[in-house]
Order: C-alpha cells, then structure tokens, then sequence
C-alpha cells in the first residue's frame, strides 16, 4: 500500500509540475514583454542664428496640470530626454539657455541647483526668461523637437 501512495504521490508531482511550469513560463514571458517603465523620449536640436549652441540647457516645463518639469544639458545643439526622464504626453514651455564655454560654469551642477554667476547669454529672453517656445509631447513618438532660435539681427 505504502508503494502504490508512493507511485500515485510521484505520477500526481510530475503531472501537476507540467501545467504549472508552463503557466510560469507564459506568465513570465508575458512580463518581459512590458515596456519598461518611464515617459516619452524627446531629442532634437537647438540653433542660434544657423549655429549649434555649443553648450547650454533646454527646459520642458508642463503647460498644463499634468506632466513633470525636467531639464536637460545642451552640447553641440543635440539634447536628449530619455524614457527614463519620465516625460508624459502633453504640452510643454520650452525655455532654453547658452552657457558659454568661456564663463566656467557646469550645466549639471546648474541642473541641481547650483548658483549661477551673472554672465552675458546670446540667447534672447524671448527663449530663456519669457519663452514663448511650446512642444506637444505624444505618447507614440517620435518626439523630435528643433529649435532655430533668432537673435534679432
């Protein structure tokens, strides 16, 4: 008797083992198929008068009630905002800043909040201070904004 609960015991483990590793492996196969978690990604060019801004910061300030500010470094008029950066659809402010190369100062350590010296930048506060720049973020992408910005010349 102790032999047959043995057998029917093991008989039962396997067959129950099959459908359950199965269902673990659709499960888990299902979960690597998500997207991974964050926002829209967001890249473009930034221009001043014809000329890539060498060096600077691009800011995406939400113009409505959803959505979260980020801002990104400028180098050689490429800037990107990764998925990771947590960007939702909709529309943004745009504004943006040159920081010389000359003037010393850290566009990251700027981004975290570092104090920033009084200096001459070429682009107007028409696109930095009072920005009238806007982007409508989409979901599906692509989300390629380019800025030719004009001095006034």
């Amino acid at each position: 008797m102790m032999v047959g609960a043995m057998m029917l015991f093991s008989l039962t483990k396997r067959t129950m083992t099959r459908p359950i590793l199965c269902a673990l492996f659709v499960v888990l196969a299902l979960v690597g198929c998500k997207p991974a978690p964050g926002g829209a990604s967001i890249d473009g060019m930034v221009t001043l008068d014809g000329q890539p801004v060498a060096n600077g910061l691009i800011h995406f300030e939400p113009a409505g009630e959803s959505g979260v500010n980020a801002s990104r470094r400028i180098a050689d008029g490429h800037y990107n905002f990764p998925p990771k950066a947590m960007m939702q659809p909709g529309l943004y402010k745009v504004s943006i800043q040159s920081i010389p190369p000359e003037s010393g100062l850290d566009p990251d350590a700027i981004m975290n909040g570092a104090p920033v010296p009084a200096f001459k930048d070429p682009i107007p506060a028409k696109y930095r201070t009072n920005s009238d720049l806007v982007a409508e973020v989409s979901a599906e992408g692509p989300n390629t904004f380019n800025f030719e910005l004009k001095t006034g010349r």
